[in-house]
């Protein structure tokens, strides 16, 4: 935490410095926007919640079969231009979080300095650089679907530190080398030393990422704090032994990612994989990814997208575990499923678009899906029907 208050004070502490300057020099160098879902969501599993996110486990279903919890949110951000080389960018957002509120909390917080055409760096709060659409996961408004799909799109977290990016100019090819460091501190999980190096290439409408992440991650909450303080505990030394193995609230992991989308102005095509791989802990390794193409007809957009997870690494206690707790807790890690999504987009104004979309996610045999706040009576393996109505908005 004291760590995390340092990247950002050091970043504001710059921007201010340097917006004092921009004020003495009586130019107008500060840009406000903003963006916003307003959106409602329908489950038809409803001994279960759909969440936000990982860390999240209330959402639209067991708690409420309609809710506004998945989608709706609102941002405000600063854009500061200090000079024509140093920037700055401060962005709050207030959207339903594992705080079960809609606390306002800082989403990006840092300056950025172009060092030449080629070499820029950024320094204090920017997002976790995980995935294509990373930069703008949050804005619904800049996507063709109610959200991006959950089961690659299910970290929201922003990452403090530092981040460099080269690009190469190769004719009518650019090429973007981005390397960072730092770290995130989330209410139930955080990473340490989170270091990695992304790759982007853009050329024409198409464009291909790549990125590998690694660095010591901490997952912890109540529940599991019991329940491996208690097997860890234990005097039987090969439990114990696979009860560490298992264990989240430290593990080394890693990230690696691969996209492509083609982007040609009436149509589209995208896919993106992911891998995040914690085993052998109880997180295990996950696989997952999605394709989607859609066409734009005037206002109108429609697409559909085909979604997987599957989980694998974690190591099963079996017969070691006497209390069957620790074989139920790996067992209710398994997110195995995939999804089929039609969406239409609306584009009623220039800077207002209307949504709608249904999915059918079928969990795999034995799956809970991803699925949190499980009631008793829930089945896993049961598919579910989700129903999505939004209003995305720019200013």
């Amino acid at each position: 935490m004291h760590q995390k208050k340092q990247w950002i004070a050091l970043a504001i502490s710059l921007a201010l410095s340097q917006a004092a300057w921009g004020q003495d020099g009586g130019e107008d160098r500060f840009k406000l926007s903003g963006f916003g879902t307003v959106g409602v969501a329908h489950s038809s599993e409803d001994k279960a919640d759909v969440t936000p996110d990982f860390q999240t486990d209330r959402g639209v279903g067991a708690t409420s079969a309609t809710s506004g919890r998945l989608d709706s949110r609102i941002g405000v951000q600063l854009n500061a231009n200090f000079t024509d080389k140093f920037s700055g960018v401060l962005q709050a957002v207030s959207e339903y979080a594992v705080t079960k509120s809609y606390s306002p909390t800082i989403s990006l917080a840092h300056v950025k300095y172009r060092f030449s055409p080629a070499f820029s760096a950024r320094l204090g709060r920017i997002t976790a650089p995980l995935y294509m659409l990373s930069e703008y996961q949050r804005v619904g408004y800049a996507m063709p679907w109610a959200r991006p799909p959950q089961e690659v799109y299910n970290y929201l977290l922003p990452m403090d530190g530092v981040e460099g990016v080269y690009n190469i100019n190769a004719g009518d090819t650019v090429i973007g080398i981005q390397g960072f460091y730092g770290r995130i501190d989330s209410e139930r999980a955080s990473v340490d030393a989170m270091r990695g190096v992304a790759v982007q290439v853009d050329h024409g409408a198409s464009s291909f990422r790549i990125s590998h992440i690694v660095g010591r991650a901490h997952y912890v909450t109540d529940n599991i704090a019991a329940l491996f303080d208690t097997y860890r505990s234990l005097p039987i030394p090969a439990l114990v032994d696979v009860a560490t193995r298992l264990d989240p609230r430290t593990m080394d992991g890693s990230f690696s990612g691969v996209g492509y989308s083609y982007d040609p102005g009436n149509w589209f095509v995208r896919a993106e994989a992911i891998q995040a791989d914690y085993s052998p802990s109880i997180s295990g390794k996950t696989t997952s990814g999605y394709a989607s193409a859609g066409m734009r007809m005037g206002n109108l957009t429609p697409s559909f997208t085909f979604a997987h997870v599957d989980v694998r690494g974690q190591e099963m206690p079996g017969a070691l575990d006497p209390f069957g707790l620790l074989n139920a807790a790996v067992a209710g890690n398994n997110a195995d499923r995939h999804s089929f999504t039609a969406a239409l987009r609306w584009d009623v104004h220039d800077s207002i678009a209307i949504k709608l979309q249904a999915s059918h996610v079928k969990n795999h045999a034995g799956s809970v899906g991803g699925l949190d706040n499980l009631q008793p009576g829930f089945v896993p393996g049961r598919g579910y029907n989700l129903l999505s109505a939004s209003v995305d908005f720019v200013f």
